[in-house]
């Protein structure tokens, strides 16, 4: 294949000189919104997306040599898919990146709402160490053992998450039009409707990828069906979430609280009403990061845009149906 040049979005990261020694042009920058993509991938062969940048069609259409699109991210939410398809651009995800850390963050999260970390905290941070204030004040916490935990979604995420909260004796549902429920015997899980969900869990959790069947997936008719002692744990996308619902679900008391590592719009806008709410966990969308997390997913997505260098069809395409009229020309599948 001939010289390509390849703009990557994010830092020069060391395994990027793999892509040199094959030849490649590599250049980096950075940017969000559609015209900083356009000016940091100008003349582009290759993308590689190491954030959560913009591709829409106005990109693609401003972007006539993009052959192949490496979004380094599980989620692609950014990338209009279909606009891609229309400029024969190959899309591919990281559908193995941080499914420990998210999981371990979704775990992490459920347990915390269970045990009202937050409420202790702030009781510490106002009188100190008061055993009595503090019970008084986050009172009442029941048992773990028992309740059921909800997953909105069953994939890779969601079963790493039952399996590491398996020791703590909870009965587990799930909602997933895609599946049946002998998929989903081997972790002890019920499939139900979204509705039985939310009426019958203690806890809810969130995986679902962020698309057009899955935005605002959660929003009033949910949070008002759910019991005023549950939580409501987000570890995926904020768009699957109505945020002004989930505000009132909060302030109103609906449901017990929540806790948040994603919001619709990150940083969030002043005065989005979910970030005040005082029995609320929120976390900067850090679920993905571990040291060991960057370290593979540098490696699996460079090894990617290696086999696309070296004339090879990349392993995970998320729009297949570009075969036919990709720019993409693959000397071996």
């Amino acid at each position: 294949m001939a010289l390509m040049k390849i703009a990557v979005i994010g830092p020069d990261v060391a395994e990027l000189a793999d892509l040199r020694a094959a030849g490649a042009e590599v250049v980096t920058g950075s940017g969000r919104s559609a015209d900083d993509v356009i000016e940091a991938c100008r003349g582009a062969d290759i993308v590689m997306c190491f954030g959560l940048s913009t591709f829409d069609e106005r990109v693609f259409a401003n972007l006539p040599r993009l052959k192949f699109l490496q979004q380094c991210t599980v989620g692609y939410d950014w990338v209009d898919v279909a606009a891609a398809t229309r400029h024969g651009v190959v899309v591919a995800n990281s559908p193995f990146f941080c499914l420990e850390e998210v999981s371990d963050h979704a775990a992490m999260l459920i347990l915390a709402c269970a045990r009202k970390l937050g409420e202790h905290l702030r009781v510490y941070r106002q009188h100190g160490w008061d055993r009595q204030k503090t019970i008084d004040a986050v009172a009442p916490i029941h048992r773990i053992r028992g309740r059921k935990l909800g997953f909105v979604a069953f994939g890779k995420i969601a079963r790493l998450t039952a399996e590491k909260l398996s020791g703590f004796g909870m009965t587990y549902l799930a909602y997933d039009p895609y599946l049946t429920q002998d998929q989903v015997d081997a972790w002890k899980v019920k499939l139900v409707s979204l509705e039985e969900l939310c009426q019958r869990s203690d806890f809810v959790s969130m995986h679902a990828l962020l698309n057009d069947g899955t935005r605002k997936i959660f929003g009033e008719a949910q949070f008002r069906a759910m019991k005023p002692g549950a939580y409501f744990v987000n570890t995926s996308r904020g768009g699957t979430v109505d945020e002004i619902a989930l505000a009132r679900a909060l302030t109103e008391k609906w449901i017990a609280g929540a806790a948040l590592d994603v919001l619709t719009q990150e940083p969030p806008e002043v005065g989005n009403p979910v970030v005040e709410a005082a029995n609320l966990i929120l976390l900067p969308h850090t679920a993905g990061y571990s040291v060991e997390a960057m370290a593979d997913n540098r490696r699996q997505t460079v090894d990617q845009v290696l086999r696309v260098l070296k004339g090879e069809w990349p392993t995970v395409c998320v729009n297949p149906e570009v075969r036919a009229s990709a720019r993409l020309s693959p000397t071996r599948v």
